[in-house]
């Protein structure tokens, strides 16, 4: 009875781990998305607000942009990868045991 509660207990303890991880990476990226649009934003207004010439502030826009592009690939597919991870891991380990 023990040895099932303890095991439940670590189950728990792990998909909260796993959990905690997936909720700070969303709020990374969301981080991530509302300074992209600030700053771009001032950009934008700096850059019309001085005579709105050459567009320079695309260069960090799209840069950035494509930055951001790859964190939400990232993100997107973290949990895939991290689940496929795991089953390599099993795999593994069950060949290390025979």
């Amino acid at each position: 009875m023990a040895d099932e509660r303890t095991a439940q207990e670590k189950e728990e303890a792990e998909l909260r781990r796993m959990a905690e991880k997936r909720v700070r990476e969303r709020m990374e990226l969301f981080s991530h998305i509302v300074t992209y649009v600030l700053i771009n934003g001032l950009l934008v207004v700096i850059w019309w607000l001085t005579g709105h010439g050459y567009p320079w502030f695309l260069w960090i826009t799209g840069f950035w942009g494509l930055a951001l592009i790859f964190h939400i690939i990232n993100y997107l597919t973290g949990k895939r990868s991290e689940s496929r991870r795991e089953e390599m891991i099993q795999r593994e380990m069950n060949r290390m045991r025979k």
